[in-house]
């Protein structure tokens, strides 16, 4: 069940405090406390790790029904709440929830990354600043969406030929060219991270198909995206 879900054991904890410091000291994305026992107290474990600078996704497991810890547990971050006993069928549907938290966070924050690199790459080639400027803060805000040379003109206030042509002026490249280079590399880091499949990565970034998306990766990278992906980098 676990590695259906895309996760492995690395370590248990039968304290609170223990637990904290196994989190802090190693790379953890899940946690499944079993609240009850009088040295592990789901609430508190819950807001200690939600304050930690890295917060794991949780997920209680309780003998209780307590609406009250319930609540308590979920306004401090907590994924799921699961009174025992756990079925499988519960226990599976929480895992597959926390493993598409984790990608999501994960995309989020590789995506930041990217457009803060790739802008620091072209600012040299970029004549007006202003313009960069704006550029930046249309790619920030369409994290998850596909950007089109015509929606990028409408933030901008112009028409599609006019963006097009002050497009080339400003960067050297036309839009389609500087919007999939950043994608590529956004794709780069996704499948570095190893939580995303080939064919999910060319999905969450807009190729028609998985053999598109791996023809361009490696056109512009000279690596097939299974390359990357099996190697961490």
């Amino acid at each position: 069940m676990w590695r259906e879900a895309g996760f492995e054991i690395v370590g248990q904890a039968v304290t609170q405090r223990s637990a904290v410091r196994y989190v802090q000291s190693s790379s953890v994305d899940l946690v499944v406390c079993r609240d009850g026992s009088p040295d592990m107290d789901a609430v508190q474990l819950a807001k200690t790790l939600a304050g930690l600078q890295e917060p794991p996704v949780v997920i209680i497991l309780s003998p209780d029904k307590d609406a009250e810890k319930m609540r308590e547990c979920f306004l401090s971050g907590v994924l799921d709440y699961i009174t025992e006993p756990a079925s499988d069928l519960k226990l599976r549907d929480a895992l597959e929830r926390a493993a598409n938290h984790i990608k999501s966070s994960d995309a989020c924050s590789e995506y930041r990354l990217t457009v803060t690199e790739y802008f620091a790459e072209i600012e040299g080639s970029v004549k007006n600043t202003a313009f960069l400027k704006m550029l930046e803060e249309l790619i920030s805000a369409n994290e998850g969406k596909v950007v089109t040379v015509q929606s990028a003109a409408a933030y901008f206030g112009f028409n599609k030929d006019y963006f097009g042509r002050l497009f080339r002026q400003n960067t050297g490249m036309t839009f389609g060219e500087f919007y999939k280079r950043f994608r590529i590399m956004y794709a780069q880091k996704l499948l570095a991270t190893g939580r995303y499949k080939v064919h999910e990565v060319g999905e969450m970034l807009g190729f028609a198909t998985a053999d598109y998306f791996t023809a361009e990766f490696r056109r512009r990278t000279g690596k097939r995206p299974s390359e990357i992906r099996s190697s961490g980098k």
